[in-house]
């Protein structure tokens, strides 16, 4: 008998204290995501890997969140190699537009970006099937692009991206250039 009132006595125990668990909910409002994205800062600096291991070219940038979907920011690209790229000296403003992801940090996630790039470099001019010769340019290319941003509580962050865009001022005598011009990066950056 000492048996079955022991277990009837725990049993309400655990009926009991089942019925008392609260569910908590975290909400994110957006003064808190705006806080947060504050304290990990607004602006970001980051360098382009891929060009600067495919194409010995340093590649740096700088980025500026709006808010938490929208920000804007502008690479420089100095070719320092032997390699094959044609770019010697480039700036590339854009603005992006991020998706998804974004609410929690800000400024990270899926994204959309429109871009210019304003170009100084050599290439060879083919004249009527004689010599090849050298022709410093400057060109100026429009183009979209989209990518992915991964970035962690602490600022750091990495992006990879890729783009195509239109060379408008180009030339069709230019041998190693294409009206058309892609853009890949892979980036590590950090926030401030």
């Amino acid at each position: 008998m000492k048996n079955i009132l022991l277990l009837l006595f725990v049993f309400s125990l655990t009926s009991y204290s089942q019925d008392t668990v609260q569910q908590v909910e975290v909400i994110k409002t957006s003064t808190q995501i705006e806080k947060f994205s504050k304290t990990i800062g607004q602006n970001e600096f980051k360098v382009n890997l891929f060009d600067l291991l495919v194409y010995e070219s340093l590649n740096v940038g700088y980025e500026r969140m709006n808010n938490t979907s929208t920000a804007y920011g502008a690479t420089m690209l100095i070719h320092v190699g032997d390699s094959e790229l044609n770019d010697n000296f480039a700036v590339t403003p854009y603005f992006r537009v991020y998706f998804l992801e974004s609410e929690d940090y800000g400024g990270y996630g899926f994204f959309a970006e429109v871009f210019s790039k304003f170009v100084f470099g050599d290439t060879g001019i083919d004249e009527f099937e004689g010599p090849t010769d050298n022709e410093n340019y400057f060109d100026i290319a429009l183009g979209a692009a989209l990518g992915r941003k991964w970035i962690n509580n602490k600022g750091y962050s990495f992006e990879v991206r890729i783009g195509l865009g239109r060379n408008l001022f180009y030339e069709s005598n230019q041998e190693d250039r294409g009206e058309a011009m892609g853009s890949f990066g892979v980036a590590l950056g950090k926030r401030f």
